[in-house]
């Protein structure tokens, strides 16, 4: 046997196997981090939506008059502008489109 049968080739990059678990788990840590900071971003806006539900909700119960036909400026703008309950400009000026959020809460 010769010595150009048997040619060991070094590592081109020199890096030990020690060295490569810890550059991979710096990779693995740096990638994982934007994941934990989104998260944690959502979880503390979920929070202040709860919160700010929670809030809403007491404010409700708290307050005199809780429906609109008890509402004295509602009646006096139907009397003097708006017409009468239902028309399409009330409907335009005063009701709002209810668009479904507990996919974000949780």
């Amino acid at each position: 046997m010769s010595d150009q049968d048997y040619k060991h080739i070094e590592n081109p990059l020199h890096v030990t196997r020690r060295e490569f678990v810890s550059i991979t788990g710096i990779i693995a840590v740096l990638l994982a981090l934007p994941v934990i900071w989104i998260k944690s971003a959502a979880s503390s806006k979920n929070d202040y939506i709860r919160a700010r539900t929670q809030n809403l909700y007491e404010d409700d119960i708290k307050s005199k008059i809780r429906v609109s036909h008890a509402n004295k400026s509602v009646a006096r703008y139907y009397e003097e502008f708006g017409g009468k309950p239902l028309s399409h400009l009330s409907e335009e000026l005063l009701h709002t489109k209810y668009i479904n959020r507990t996919t974000v809460l949780y």
